[in-house]
């Protein structure tokens, strides 16, 4: 049996079995599974089981904050398939041991309709999406009017919501829904008008109708299933029941991105195929307003993205020393080149009394706004920390802890904190996971061995040595460096490595 492994906002972990019997999540006492703690979890905000399939049934009972399920969108009052995860407020429910989903399907997925095998389909007609549209004048200026409402809509629901009440106003449904497909590979149910369930809790509407449309872009009229004698078919329409109904595909261009239907229950007049014609051009420009509002919602994501990537630069370009430093006899410069818009890469040197000059440089993980941002409170500790008189092994530790304590498991720090003594021309530093520098001299460039112990921000117990150099011999250069000198690639795709670098100095 498939298992649900709950995962709490405080890290507190549990596991339950399914079943086929309801187990109901919420705040309130008598849920099966109380999710405390949580502000947007509501008393009873959602019931799980298995159907008789075996799949795993979400079901929201109309909840504030409304559920999720496999990284979907988030619905209220409906129902959903789930294969891997489910969202209730704070908490993440993983689902172990459930089997796979199956293609897409309307009836083995999100939306949930009524199955049936398909047989003879009497006054049922069905037309290929290639078929033109047949408008009438009046028709056609109803089509143009919802263009103009929906072709200012940037919101998914409100785009549904305006075409379907159009659908139900113009064609008479009494029901009607939409069916989109998903990313994820199944169908959700964005969007319905008077919609009812059965006893195992699905929509009472023919799946082989939908699933025709779904799959194969057809688009049906259905009339008199009471005279449609043969088949399975008409048994389901006048089980619910049903006078008649539309369905089409919503397309654009020649992708299948859902489905709209409706009925009428109580109303004995039929559809014609000028009915579906025009139900279909809704469609279409439905198909297009969907298309349109995924290119917005991706252009507004670059847009938020670069916008954070130039916060992010700015950030860095106030971090970088604005100009070298001259201390005495010593002089301490930086370069630094992003192979991105921002690295995680990252310098400072500043002068700490008359003779001596503090100096860092790391790679954080990462990049873009979070990796700035970590750039600048440790820039921010250092400068306060290291002093003339500092002990960098303390200082080390506390920049370690700091991170440690303040920032996720797969964030981590490469550096190298220092001091160079002007005077001597002495070099200690702590070296932490990162590169040992390079000592350049006449015709001569060594690599020094960093030693150093584990990056900042792994182990709050890490221990750290100073290592001591000189620039007052042979070798009067030093120059630190991050990993990304080395790993560019030169013109053949190659990567530099220190050798390369070396014979460049």
């Amino acid at each position: 049996m498939p298992q649900l492994e709950i995962r709490s906002p405080t890290g507190e972990r549990s596991t339950i079995e399914l079943t086929e019997r309801p187990i109901r999540f919420g705040r309130a006492d008598e849920c099966d599974v109380v999710l405390r703690h949580d502000a947007e979890v509501s008393r009873v905000h959602a019931e799980v089981r298995l159907d008789p399939d075996g799949r795993i049934l979400v079901i929201d009972k109309g909840s504030k904050n409304g559920t999720r399920v496999d990284e979907g969108e988030v619905f209220r009052g409906a129902s959903s398939f789930a294969s891997r995860t489910i969202r209730i407020g704070e908490h993440e429910i993983a689902i172990i041991g459930a089997a796979a989903p199956a293609a897409v399907e309307a009836g083995a997925a999100g939306a949930l309709f009524s199955a049936e095998p398909v047989g003879g389909m009497g006054d049922t007609q069905f037309f290929p999406s290639t078929r033109g549209f047949d408008l009438n004048q009046q028709r056609l200026s109803l089509l143009i009017r919802l263009t103009e409402r929906i072709g200012g809509v940037f919101e998914r629901k409100q785009l549904l919501e305006e075409a379907l009440d159009a659908c139900c106003d113009a064609l008479g449904f009494e029901r009607g829904l939409v069916v989109l497909k998903t990313q994820r590979g199944d169908t959700e149910l964005p969007v319905s008008r008077n919609m009812q369930r059965d006893e195992t809790g699905a929509f009472k509407v023919s799946r082989t109708i939908i699933n025709r449309a779904l799959l194969h872009g057809e688009r049906a009229v259905v009339n008199n299933p009471a005279t449609d004698l043969e088949g399975n078919l008409s048994e389901s329409l006048m089980r619910f029941p049903i006078c008649s109904a539309l369905c089409v595909p919503i397309m654009n261009r020649n992708e299948i991105l859902g489905v709209m239907y409706g009925d009428r229950i109580t109303q004995g007049s039929i559809y014609t195929p000028a009915d579906v014609d025009f139900l279909a051009a809704i469609a279409q420009q439905v198909g297009v307003g969907l298309t349109n509002l995924q290119l917005f919602r991706e252009h507004m994501r670059s847009q938020a993205m670069y916008a954070e990537l130039e916060r992010a630069r700015v950030i860095q370009r106030n971090l970088l020393p604005a100009a070298p430093l001259l201390l005495g006899r010593a002089a301490m410069h930086g370069f630094n080149e992003p192979s991105s818009e921002v690295s995680g890469d990252y310098f400072d040197y500043f002068a700490l009394d008359q003779d001596r000059i503090g100096f860092i440089i790391a790679d954080v993980t990462g990049h873009g706004l979070p990796a700035a941002l970590i750039m600048a409170n440790v820039q921010a500790a250092v400068r306060v920390a290291l002093s003339g008189d500092a002990d960098l092994v303390r200082l080390a530790e506390r920049v370690n802890r700091l991170l440690c304590s303040n920032t996720s498991t797969s964030v981590f720090i490469t550096g190298i904190l220092g001091i160079l003594d002007a005077r001597s021309g002495d070099v200690q530093f702590v070296c932490a996971g990162h590169p040992g520098p390079l000592l350049i001299g006449d015709g001569d460039v060594q690599e020094h061995d960093g030693l150093g112990s584990l990056p900042l921000g792994i182990d709050p117990e890490e221990r750290f040595g100073v290592q001591s150099l000189s620039i007052a011999g042979s070798h009067p250069t030093m120059m630190f460096y991050t990993d990304g000198l080395i790993e560019a690639e030169d013109g053949g795709g190659r990567l530099l490595g220190v050798q390369a670098v070396a014979e460049a100095l």
